[in-house]
């Protein structure tokens, strides 16, 4: 019996304390290719994109009334940054910039309106995706 109620605790730890993961049609085509949210770390949303990774601070877990965001995405680029940022391996990458983000609708699927920069620049690139019909 102690064994039993001891893997059952050990499982919901192990449920709990697993990284959740976005729903899969949280997806958007943009004018860099297609974009993925791919999992939450802790209040971090991880998107992909084909060039790299973003990450958006405070997004996680927020899935109605998305309004504007930063963070920084991680990828190839010809533009290297004096400092390093981790990329979506876990590995620091010196290609890197900032990224703001808008939620143009409130409710599901949410097209979005976002500006990048290169390394600590003011975000001033466009960058909008909308979701696949």
């Amino acid at each position: 019996m102690k064994i039993q109620q001891l893997v059952i605790v050990s499982a919901v730890f192990v449920l709990a304390a697993a990284p959740s993961v976005a729903s899969a049609d949280e997806v958007w085509n943009s004018n860099y290719g297609r974009v993925v949210y791919q999992s939450d770390r802790n209040k971090t949303a991880i998107w992909t994109y084909p060039s790299g990774t973003i990450f958006i601070e405070g997004l996680a877990g927020v899935t109605s009334n998305r309004g504007i965001y930063h963070g920084y995405w991680v990828g190839k680029s010809n533009v290297k940054c004096d400092t390093a940022r981790e990329d979506g391996s876990g590995k620091l990458s010196n290609n890197w910039g900032r990224f703001s983000i808008c939620f143009t609708v409130p409710n599901f699927p949410m097209p979005w309106e976002a500006r990048w920069s290169y390394c600590e620049g003011e975000p001033t690139f466009s960058w909008n995706g909308t979701p696949p019909r």
